[in-house]
């Protein structure tokens, strides 16, 4: 019976020393982990970016190009800019309204249905833009193109109209 003490015991010793052993080793690991770690972490909790909500200052304005300045630069700039400042009619479609108009989805009219269009044509194209601006049934306001100017959604209105041929 001495022995078998002797044997548990010596195992027991054997047993503590080596989970003394692995504990010092992983309490270095940890620590020296610890420091990459951490500016790991913040690092990935970083906010991307920032909201400003205060006033934004006016930059100062820089002196023309000289291209700019030729007598026929000007016409061709505020033709561009005109032309840049907005999507088409078909854009818009194609980007928003077509999700619905193109399948009837909860009663839209479908474009190229004439019979749908021709009712909704004959109210006139203030209408149609109130409905368009403020939504009618299931249709949202703007038809959840929020950033859409009047002009963008009276020309994806006027392209509607134009594929249905009215």
């Amino acid at each position: 019976m001495n022995q078998y003490i002797r044997t548990i015991s010596g195992g027991a010793r054997s047993a503590s020393l080596a989970g003394l052993v692995a504990a010092a080793l992983f309490t270095g690991c940890a620590v020296a982990a610890e420091a990459g770690s951490q500016d790991e972490v913040l690092n990935n909790i970083r906010p991307v970016g920032q909201v400003n909500v205060g006033e934004v200052k006016a930059e100062p304005a820089s002196a023309p190009a000289p291209a700019a300045q030729e007598a026929g630069a000007a016409p061709a700039a505020a033709a561009s800019a005109a032309a840049g400042s907005g999507r088409s009619g078909e854009q818009v479609y194609n980007g928003i309204c077509k999700a619905c108009h193109s399948v009837g989805v909860a009663g839209a009219p479908k474009v190229g249905d004439k019979a749908a269009w021709e009712p909704r044509a004959a109210q006139g194209m203030d209408t149609l833009m109130q409905h368009v601006t403020n939504g009618l049934k299931a249709m949202p306001p703007k038809g959840t193109c929020a950033d859409c100017s009047a002009d963008e959604l009276k020309g994806a209105v006027e392209y509607m109209l134009k594929q249905t041929g009215l």
